[in-house]
């Protein structure tokens, strides 16, 4: 299950690692759901590849659908 952000507490700017890190993904994964939601890391003023916070909300939006998608359906007489 993937894990609750606040958005209201987000940074600005989110290096890859730091996005692997908080979305429980290796960089594998997380540039195959890039291509797959159309979302492509920046480079912030540092030369750091990464994503601004939009991008990161997107990609956390994305995950938890599809997570969701994936759960079983709960049946509360079970």
């Amino acid at each position: 299950m993937l894990e609750y952000i606040d958005y209201r507490t987000l940074k600005e700017f989110y290096t890859i690692q730091e996005t692997c890190e908080l979305l429980g993904l290796e960089k594998d994964a997380l540039r195959e759901k890039c291509q797959e939601c159309r979302i492509m890391p920046v480079r912030n003023e540092l030369g750091e590849g990464g994503f601004v916070k939009y991008d990161f909300r997107k990609l956390h939006y994305a995950l938890y659908c599809e997570d969701r998608r994936n759960q079983q359906e709960w049946d509360p007489w079970a």
